[in-house]
């Protein structure tokens, strides 16, 4: 096995030469200057590569490393560690095609953001599993959990691109050190339902009185956020006695701009509308609803930014006769739910002026639709009908992670398995 080289001694010195005071080894032309240990090996290619290190240790490690590889079939060369990850990322960006096209636009803000901006000037051979777990870390002091989880797909994606073009051996996201703090895409769901209805109740009346019926849109309907603050009138068969909402538009960003497009993953080839069925007591509050505050007329660009404008008449707007905006309505909603004793703020400004909460992500109003998942479940809905109502492709997700249980859940599994045994007495 080869050693290091030392290129601040002769290796073969002559007769009568002087020594160095600090190490009592006669001293090269190159004594003091530059790196002391040169690891020097041959490329599957029969030619010659080197690397300096400050250490006879290093060196020698990175020595046995590269012949290692150069044996067993796996060498690179680690001059193509040199790349920046930030070339890597932007390549791996410019790769990328959705049939959606904001999706590339929240891809690339997620990559320049949190990928580029703190390691884009690195090396790849710099990235090692210890500057993913940091990286991972201060992520995690401004982002969520499932945010950065998805943020680290992005970058483990980007490094087994790498990997693949050769340009270093390993991805140090798929290392087991990393995989043990890697944050969680996703959260096991909670046994209860994050707000009951008894609370939706309570929230209901705590906000202002033309966003009220926005909840029941939402334990009601299924519907999302945005789906909620693209809803039409025109969107229900009101003549019709069995009336059916078509759940096929939102209300989104696309670049700072709100837009209306099609429901969550939808596309105009593929828009994932969805028909859910509508009470008669909600269809009457809905109108009730509509004759205190009538529908408003709002255009928007379709789909992005400069898409063509789109006009629709919305049950839900501002006071000003404007489309909601989710940042302005998540106050709002917050508030009412510090009013009902949900959560706690954390300072005493103004609602609008810096006030504060602890964290309530699973409140927000995503807790309706998994309110309408878990009540229909309860009252006997199969698993695949509600998956449809929901616009899921998978109904084990949909059991996964939107069933909870709801209020007197259990006394009612008592109920249905005593009358199973007193039919058959």
């Amino acid at each position: 096995m080869a050693e290091p080289y030392d290129r601040w001694h002769k290796k073969r010195p002559q007769a009568g030469d002087e020594t160095c005071t600090a190490h009592k080894k006669v001293p090269s032309r190159e004594h003091g200057r530059g790196k002391r240990w040169l690891a020097r090996w041959r490329d599957p290619d029969g030619q010659q590569q080197s690397e300096s290190f400050d250490r006879y240790e290093d060196a020698r490690q990175h020595l046995t490393k590269m012949q290692g590889s150069v044996d067993d079939g796996t060498y690179i060369d680690p001059r193509k560690g040199e790349a920046l990850l930030k070339s890597v990322a932007e390549q791996w960006l410019a790769n990328q095609t959705f049939d959606n096209p904001r999706t590339y636009a929240q891809y690339e803000s997620r990559v320049r953001n949190h990928i580029i901006g703190p390691l884009g000037s690195l090396k790849l051979r710099q990235i090692k599993a210890s500057t993913v777990q940091t990286w991972i870390k201060r992520r995690l002091q401004v982002l969520d959990e499932t945010t950065v989880g998805l943020v680290f797909t992005h970058l483990s994606s980007i490094l087994a691109m790498a990997v693949d073009d050769d340009l270093i051996a390993k991805n140090p996201c798929e290392t087991g050190s990393v995989k043990r703090v890697k944050p969680r895409r996703s959260k096991k769901a909670a046994k209860d339902v994050p707000l009951s209805w008894e609370q939706t109740d309570a929230l209901r009346l705590h906000l202002p009185e033309r966003y009220q019926a926005t909840v029941d849109c939402g334990r009601g309907l299924g519907m999302r956020q945005g789906e909620i603050f693209g809803f039409s009138p025109d969107d229900i068969n009101w003549l019709q006695k069995d009336k059916v909402a078509h759940i096929r538009r939102q209300i989104t960003h696309d670049r700072g701009t709100l837009v209306f497009a099609p429901p969550k993953g939808g596309t105009d080839d593929d828009p994932k509308d969805r028909f859910v069925p509508v009470g008669d007591p909600l269809a009457l509050l809905l109108s009730e609803h509509m004759r205190k505050h009538p529908p408003v007329e709002v255009t928007l660009p379709w789909m992005t930014k400069d898409g063509e404008p789109v006009t629709v008449r919305l049950v839900f707007t501002t006071r000003e006769r404007k489309p909601l905006n989710g940042n302005y309505f998540n106050y709002l909603w917050k508030s009412a739910l510090e009013a009902i004793g949900a959560i706690t703020a954390l300072n005493d400004r103004p609602v609008g002026r810096g006030r504060k909460w602890e964290k309530c992500r699973n409140k927000m109003m995503h807790a309706l639709r998994h309110l309408f998942a878990s009540e229909a479940i309860n009252e006997g809905v199969d698993v695949y009908t509600l998956a449809d109502l929901l616009g899921h492709e998978d109904p084990a997700f949909t059991l996964r992670r939107y069933v909870h249980r709801v209020t007197g859940a259990v006394e009612k599994a008592r109920k249905a398995i005593g009358r199973r045994y007193r039919a058959a007495a």
